[in-house]
C-alpha cells in the first residue's frame, strides 16, 4: 500500500473514531463502518437504534434517549437514520439537534441502498421501526421492533 493510501485509510479512521464528544454530523452508513462499531464496542454492551423521519414513535425513542443523556453522560448508544434519501439531510440534522443527540455517534443510509443496509445489519429485519439492537459485550445482538420503552433501555443502558 503506497503512503498516501495508508495517510489516507488513517486520516479516515481518525475522522471515523473522532477526536472529540460531538458527532453532529451523520456519516454515510456502510458495511465497514458496522465492522468498525463492532470493534469499537468489543467487551461493552451498547445500543444501537434506527430511525426515520417519517416514524413518529421514532421521535418518542429518541426523547428517550435524550432523558437518559441528561441522566447518565456516558450511555453506549449509535444512531442510524434508515431514510436512505440525500434530500432530507437537514431535516435529519435537525430533529438529532433538537433532541440534543449530537454526543452519540450518528449515521445515515446511504442514497439508494436502504435494502442493502438493512441486509448487512439483519438479513431478518425488514425495515420495520423503530428498530434497537441490544449488543452485549461478547458481541451478539438482539433486535427489537417497535418502541422500547424507557425502563427497558435504562436498564440496558445503565446497568
Amino acid at each position: 500500500m503506497s503512503f498516501f493510501k495508508k495517510l489516507s485509510c488513517g486520516i479516515f479512521i481518525c475522522v471515523l473514531v473522532g477526536t472529540s464528544s460531538s458527532y453532529a454530523e451523520s456519516i454515510a452508513f456502510n458495511k465497514a463502518q458496522l465492522a468498525t462499531l463492532k470493534t469499537q464496542n468489543m467487551g461493552k454492551q451498547w445500543l444501537m437504534l434506527l430511525w426515520s423521519v417519517d416514524c413518529p414513535p421514532c421521535f418518542k425513542e429518541l426523547a428517550i434517549i435524550q432523558k437518559l443523556q441528561r441522566q447518565h453522560s456516558d450511555l453506549a448508544v449509535v444512531i442510524i437514520n434508515t431514510d436512505a434519501n440525500d434530500e432530507i439531510e437537514n431535516e435529519r440534522k435537525d430533529i438529532i439537534e433538537k433532541f440534543e443527540l449530537t454526543d452519540f455517534r450518528n449515521f445515515h443510509f446511504v442514497d439508494g441502498q436502504g435494502d442493502q443496509s438493512r441486509f448487512f445489519i439483519d438479513p431478518t429485519w425488514y425495515g420495520e421501526l423503530p428498530r434497537s439492537y441490544f449488543i452485549e459485550s461478547s458481541g451478539k445482538s438482539h433486535g427489537k421492533s417497535g418502541l422500547v420503552n424507557q425502563s427497558l433501555l435504562t436498564q440496558w443502558l445503565v446497568n
